[in-house]
Parts: C-alpha cells; sequence; structure tokens
C-alpha cells in the first residue's frame, strides 16, 4: 500500500500543515479498517479453535453455540490496553483488499457450515486464518511507524509555535 512507500513520508519537514494533518487521518483509517480485520480475523479463529476442541473433546453444537460469547469475550489473541491504539471516531472504514484474496477469509462460508466442514478444511482455515492475522498485524505496525512519524513532525511545529 502506498502509504508503507518510503515516499509517502520523505520530506514530511517540507509539507504544509493540512497535509499532514490529511495524511495522518488517511493512515489512522486505514489502520482502523486493519485493526477492524484483525479482529474479524481473531473472532473467526476463536470459533473455529472451539470447533476443534469441541470435535476432540465431544459435546454438541448447540453447546458451542451456547459458548460463543465467552469464546469471543476472551483474550485470545488481543493485546493489553496499553499497547492499543485508540481509534478517532467516526473514521472510515476501508475496504481492504489483498491481492491473494485471503481478505475472503473474513467473509467466507465456514462459520455458517462448521459441521459440515472435514477436519483437514477446519485445519486448514485455521491455518490461514493465523497467517493472515499474522499480516494484518506485521501491516499495522508499519502503519504505526508512518504514523508515529507524522504526529512527530506535527509535535515539534506545535513545540516550535510554527
Amino acid at each position: 500500500m502506498r502509504v508503507l512507500e518510503p515516499a509517502y513520508t520523505a520530506g514530511l519537514a517540507r509539507r504544509g500543515d493540512d497535509e499532514l494533518r490529511a495524511m495522518k487521518n488517511e493512515c489512522s483509517e486505514i489502520e482502523t479498517s486493519v485493526s477492524y480485520a484483525r479482529r474479524l480475523a481473531q473472532g473467526r479463529i476463536e470459533i473455529l479453535e472451539a470447533e476443534q476442541r469441541r470435535r476432540a473433546e465431544g459435546g454438541s453444537l448447540s453447546e458451542l453455540i451456547d459458548a460463543l460469547p465467552s469464546i469471543l469475550a476472551g483474550d485470545g489473541g488481543r493485546p493489553g490496553v496499553a499497547h492499543t491504539r485508540l481509534a478517532e471516531p467516526d473514521e472510515a472504514i476501508h475496504d481492504l483488499v489483498w491481492p491473494d484474496e485471503r481478505d475472503r477469509l473474513l467473509a467466507d462460508d465456514s462459520l455458517a457450515n462448521l459441521p459440515t466442514l472435514s477436519d483437514d478444511e477446519l485445519t486448514a482455515t485455521i491455518d490461514a486464518l493465523h497467517g493472515f492475522e499474522h499480516d494484518l498485524s506485521a501491516y499495522r505496525r508499519s502503519l504505526h511507524g508512518v504514523i508515529d512519524s507524522i504526529e512527530r513532525e506535527i509535535a515539534t511545529r506545535a513545540a516550535a509555535g510554527a
């Protein structure tokens, strides 16, 4: 994505205040979208792994459905409050499109078809989601670096009274 290319943050000191604010807003909106997609992936992973446990330990599908609130309320893969970045209110959600179409993992029918998925299909879906979540996390960290660079320039100007 272009906001991660070195040219995007090159010469921040020469850019106008309005351009810096627009860049920060753009990156923040993308970060919110990436965070949302990452959480969707984490939630799917948690549900699919619970289905794996249900199959291994026995239990009914209705028991899995009854446990969904506690499954999704757990801490599975989420950072603590100290490591989160607050989203700005009313930030736009960008449609994220990955060239390899892994974003389709977030909207496929695997959850609706849990009982019909084979164990191999279940494992493959979980593995694919773990990989996608890992890449989303790395992308998000890179976005944080860009946002931090822009915020540093804005803060430097504010401190200098520019």
